[in-house]
């Protein structure tokens, strides 16, 4: 998306410029270099491509602690990238101790020797607390620049009640804390080590919070940068951290300009206009601002809703001037009270001396709908899924063969329009769910190959709810549903609701009194951000079912989804696994397929939570994405529901694609189960000036062909346009007196 910049210089007189700055940049750019400075170590703009698992030996990085080196992992935002101290894989390492450690080595830095006497350390953290974070008697997450000898200067951290502050580990030791605190989101911290006065200065977003001498153990080098993670207790708060870099320079001057927020700053509608958005639609937040001077460097821009942090690219050519302004937009499926602040150079680069000017923060809250679910910006889409099966031919038969597909049906956000099973296929309601199945099967086959495919068409929608009408619903109206719907409390194989390893997870999150102080819907909400936070994406995941996924804390979508089910199960909320694929082509690209979680409210019924998607955006869970507010429902379709289906020659888990089996006696070479789902193209008639007709062809899809086809008699078809596999609409323009008597109609391929 693009950030705009403008410049008001006078009421009658506008300059503009517009900026295409990459949203996915909470990795940011390398701003440019100031005077006499050297770059020490930066994270340019991605971290290396780590597996999950232990930094030691990746990029220079070592763990310091011989017991903590499966701790540090790459974790997904929606905006990048990010490095986390994971706290749940840190382990003990002594009497009420754990901790995790990593270092980058500077290779023994001599600021003093080379001229650059400051040297200053900063990065983009965050240090998110777990629901045990104050059962402990410490906890801290540190910053720390060190000697040769891993003996630290200071450090900047945050502690377990989210304060940030700095600290020398001297004696004894000295400390000075942030006026305010660090938990909720990002900030930029940073560190100034004179090495020619031994003494550090320590700013958080740009304000000053305070200075101390170095610790008198330390030495006289630039040795290494560290990152820790501790606390007494076993832990299940992480250290994120990004945009890491250490430079040694002479200081960054101030009074080179001065920035100052104006009005309109605050959300935004999708064209930038000041307004609150609905909720599921665009959130944007707006920046207005003068300026005085000139920077000393170009610097970037931080905005936060909730607990979302954007930083722009770094603003560069910007002259003095009024009414600069820019925004950024985001898909924040949250609803409110939402908390946001937009910060002007929170690096401190600029050399602005009006600190005070340069943020600004406030709430909004959403605009629900009036009902308590809205379904809206219908897609009409197709989809196939075909199996099959090769063996090789005259090496024996095959004494039974069974192929067996998921029946889609309306639920949720989808509305299942029509549906042409296989052929020779016949629909089975299954155990224990009454989940129906189409399931073809053969005996005493000789050795071949052999092909079945299924296709459908469905209207998907945009989902969002209004959650005060939602809390209207009662634990006393959940015991009063139907059979049909509490049979999604039961345990089965991939979500084991009954499991003690999920009843503490739920215990874990929920007062003990929640059935009288919690409605459903919060209850659920609070288990979506749970699950958002207890687990890490891995694909291929180490295990399928819910149990064994929080035990390793690693899941892929489908194991976010089976926890996040056994818990609303246990809880006494019904949830089901619902397995599909998004729009496109899995004959191509397997990241097609996906599995979500639904939860059934009364008089509203199944609502689409996805906690995968939601840690994408926000591994720490503090605000629920995802969770019921689902603007890209309209580009997933669900083939299956739950996880089981039983038949008599097998059970069959979920049914994302066609599931087989075969026995006896045949040589096996290959077989492949895929799928693939587009938008459905319309056609549109429209008269224009001129005595002009438009055919207008839309919904048209990204992948494949949309032929506008004319014909006299409905039998013979002749193309007349085509949109090249664009994915865009496609407009035919004739005179109304040129081509009468004819009919047109719009042919999709495939």
């Amino acid at each position: 998306m693009a950030q705009l910049g403008w410049r008001n210089d006078d009421m009658n007189r506008f300059s503009h410029m517009v900026r295409f700055v990459s949203l996915l940049a909470l990795l940011g750019l390398t701003p440019g270099p100031i005077s006499a400075q050297t770059v020490l170590y930066e994270s340019q703009v991605a971290f290396p491509d780590f597996v999950t698992g232990a930094l030691a030996g990746q990029d220079g990085w070592e763990s310091t602690l011989r017991y903590s080196t499966n701790a540090a992992q790459i974790v997904s935002y929606a905006t990048g990238q990010a490095l986390e101290l994971f706290g749940p894989f840190v382990v003990q390492g002594g009497p009420n101790y754990y901790s995790s450690a990593f270092s980058q080595s500077l290779t023994n830095y001599d600021a003093v020797s080379a001229g650059t006497p400051i040297v200053s350390v900063s990065a983009d953290m965050w240090m998110n607390l777990g629901p045990t974070a104050s059962k402990a008697s410490w906890l801290y997450g540190f910053l720390i620049l060190a000697d040769p000898n891993g003996t630290a200067y200071a450090s900047i951290g945050m502690d377990k009640n989210g304060v940030v502050f700095g600290q020398n580990f001297a004696s004894s030791n000295q400390v000075v804390s942030a006026t305010n605190t660090g938990t909720n989101t990002f900030h930029v911290l940073r560190a100034d080590h004179n090495f020619s006065s031994r003494t550090v200065t320590f700013y958080m977003d740009n304000n000053l919070m305070g200075s101390m001498p170095f610790s008198p153990n330390s030495g006289t080098q630039a040795g290494s940068v560290m990152l820790v993670l501790q606390s007494s207790d076993p832990l299940d708060s992480n250290l994120l951290l990004d945009n890491l870099s250490v430079t040694a320079g002479t200081g960054i001057p101030a009074g080179a300009c001065s920035l100052q927020i104006t009005s309109p700053t605050g959300p935004c509608l999708s064209n930038a206009v000041a307004s609150v958005p609905k909720v599921g639609d665009l959130y944007g937040l707006k920046v207005t601002f003068n300026m005085t001077g000139t920077p000393n460097q170009p610097f970037r821009i931080k905005y936060t809703i909730g607990n979302v942090t954007y930083y722009s690219g770094y603003l560069d050519g910007l002259t003095a001037g009024s009414g600069w302004w820019y925004y950024f937009l985001w898909w924040v499926n949250l609803d409110g009270p939402l908390p946001w602040s937009v910060t002007l150079d929170p690096d401190g680069i600029s050399g602005s001396t009006n600190i005070a000017g340069m943020t600004a923060s406030g709430t909004f809250t959403p605009t629900p709908p009036s009902t308590p679910l809205e379904l809206y910006n219908p897609v009409m889409v197709g989809g196939t899924e075909e199996w099959e099966a090769n063996f090789e031919p005259g090496s024996g038969t095959i004494s039974d063969l069974y192929v067996v597909f998921g029946s889609p049906t309306t639920h949720g956000a989808q509305n299942v329009i029509s549906v042409n099973g296989p052929d020779e296929g016949t629909s089975i309601i299954t155990a224990p769910y009454g989940v129906p199945v189409r399931a073809v099967g053969w005996t005493n086959l000789l050795a071949g190959s052999f092909r079945k495919s299924e296709s459908f068409t469905a209207q998907l929608n945009a989902m969002r709810v209004n959650p005060t009408l939602l809390r209207t619903n009662t634990w006393a109206h959940m015991s009063a549903l139907p059979s049909d719907i509490t049979a999604w409390l039961a345990a089965d194989p991939l979500c084991q609701s009954t499991s003690p390893v999920i009843s503490n997870f739920v215990q874990l999150y929920l007062p003990t009194n929640y059935k009288t102080t919690m409605t459903p819907y919060d209850t659920a909400r609070v288990l979506h951000g749970a699950v958002m936070r207890s687990l890490i994406y891995l694909e291929p995941p180490p295990f399928p079912d819910a149990t064994n996924c929080l035990q390793a804390g690693l899941a892929d979508c489908g194991g976010y989804a089976a926890l996040l089910t056994a818990a609303l199960r246990d809880a006494g909320i019904p949830a089901r696994r619902i397995a599909g694929f998004w729009v496109g082509d899995c004959w191509q690209n397997d990241s097609q397929w996906h599995v979500r979680t639904e939860y059934y409210l009364p008089d509203t019924g199944w609502l689409i939570t996805d906690s995968c998607v939601g840690n994408e955006a926000d591994p720490t869970g503090m605000f629920s994405w995802d969770f019921s507010f689902v603007p890209d429902a309209n580009d997933y379709f669900a083939m299956d529901v739950g996880d089981q289906h039983i038949l008599p020659y097998d059970n069959f888990n979920q049914l994302q694609l066609p599931n087989w089996l075969w026995y006896c006696c045949a040589t096996y070479n290959s077989g492949a189960s895929r799928s693939y789902l587009q938008p459905l193209a319309s056609v549109s008639v429209a008269n224009v000036a001129g005595g002009n007709l438009n055919i207008l062809v839309t919904n048209a899809p990204s992948l494949g062909t949309v032929v506008l086809q004319s014909s006299t008699n409905l039998t013979d078809w002749k193309t007349v346009a085509t949109n090249a596999a664009t994915g865009d609409p496609l407009t035919y323009s004739f005179p109304t007196t040129s081509e009468p008597g004819k009919y047109f109609r719009a042919v999709q391929i495939p």
